[in-house]
């Protein structure tokens, strides 16, 4: 089989997408795809500092203007780079390692460990949350900033949610009966994502994906299996009503919850493991890492991919930041020149006073009443001269 090595970029690609990579090596890559050379890449590192264990096993955004970047490594470091000042700020040591997830609440960094816990740093003191003894992943809501979910290997690991307010369990998802020959399903919640404010999807390395309401009962309350050969999902992301999930197979797939019987969307392109997926801004372009290497672009919508890049080792995260769209801000100059009118902004005329519209009304010439009765017995002796003309032929 011929393998693309190829880097490729859509004409139609046209958004500014700063995008951040985690590799397996430990280096943080940087991205513009706006750029002269969007295929040009800038190690926010110095490999020489880079040790074994520095795999990037975690990456998000700490604040809701995409400025920080929490990098987790599985040696159990935590690190915070500035996307803004283009430096890192600070780095704290977690007790254990490897770091699955990261999130921030109250101005301190809340760390999913990978051997079954979640702490908190604070000022003062650290708190420790056991979650069971493997947890694979660990998301905070995008809503709730103090719900934070995890998930992982076994049952005594499947989907929990906690509300880091109170530290403690709120909810705790409960395996399907058992199948047809009295035997225990499975559990492997390979990731996990809110969906919403109550709503929270896994996928699994068994080959499901599931959605739980965490207001209403325990058991998913929809539900994916393959029906025949099995697929393994290692990544997931979530965002309205779809749910985007990756495949150990080289592929991502697309579910509706509005309609889970059946995946609605293939994304095609990888060869090999999709380690992870983010949706930018918008929505409306996937962004996913490979094993192979690479970083992709889909358009989640019509499944074309736009944009490939051969980042040179494995990639494990990614993140992206919309800077601008270049398309909408020439728009937007375009609009803003037609906004004229008679030398005065469309604006400024809707908001006259009544004064002034008073006095426009004054200066307009007025219409003498004679004139005005001249013209009327003149256009009847017209209409009447036509109809005798009509009446003689």
């Amino acid at each position: 089989m011929r393998i693309d090595t190829l880097n490729y970029k859509n004409e139609d690609y046209l958004e500014n997408h700063e995008i951040f990579v985690g590799t397996h090596i430990g280096c943080l890559k940087r991205i513009c795809v706006a750029e002269e050379d969007p295929f040009s890449q800038q190690n926010l590192q110095d490999l020489k500092t880079l040790t074994q264990g520095s795999r990037i096993s975690a990456l998000s955004f700490g604040d809701d203007i995409s400025n920080e970047v929490l990098i987790g490594r599985e040696n159990k470091m935590v690190q915070t780079y500035l996307t803004n000042e283009k430096r890192f700020e600070s780095v704290e040591e977690f007790s254990e390692g490897p770091i699955v997830g990261l999130g921030k609440f109250n101005d301190s960094i809340i760390a999913g460990i990978g051997t079954g816990k979640i702490q908190q740093h604070l000022d003062t003191e650290s708190i420790t949350i056991v979650t069971g003894d493997n947890t694979s992943r660990l998301r905070q809501c995008p809503i709730n900033k103090n719900l934070f979910a995890s998930g992982g290997k076994e049952r005594q690991n499947n989907l929990k949610v906690f509300d880091m307010n109170e530290s403690k369990e709120i909810f705790k998802s409960k395996n399907l009966p058992n199948d047809y020959l009295q035997l225990e399903v499975p559990i492997w919640d390979s990731d996990l994502g809110f969906i919403d404010g109550n709503l929270v999807a896994t996928c699994s390395r068994y080959g499901y994906v599931r959605v739980y309401d965490i207001r209403k009962q325990r058991r998913p309350i929809l539900k994916y299996a393959t029906p025949e050969e099995q697929t393994s999902f290692c990544s997931l992301i979530a965002r309205d009503n779809y749910v985007y999930c990756g495949t150990t197979m080289g592929m991502a797939k697309a579910f509706d919850i509005r309609k889970f019987k059946n995946f609605v969307h293939t994304y095609k392109g990888f060869t090999g493991s999709v380690s992870d997926l983010y949706l930018d801004e918008s929505g409306k372009y996937l962004v996913s890492s490979c094993l192979d290497r690479y970083v992709r672009v889909h358009n989640s919508d019509t499944c074309v991919m736009l944009y490939q890049c051969y980042v040179k080792s494995k990639a494990t995260r990614i993140l992206v930041k919309t800077i601008g769209n270049i398309e909408k801000n020439e728009l937007e100059e375009k609009d803003n020149e037609g906004k004229s009118m008679n030398g005065n902004n469309v604006e400024d005329v809707e908001h006259c006073s009544d004064e002034e519209y008073d006095a426009m009304f004054a200066n307009m010439p007025k219409v003498d009443e004679s004139e005005k009765n001249e013209k009327s017995s003149k256009r009847k002796a017209i209409q009447n001269g036509k109809k005798i003309k009509k009446k003689k032929l």
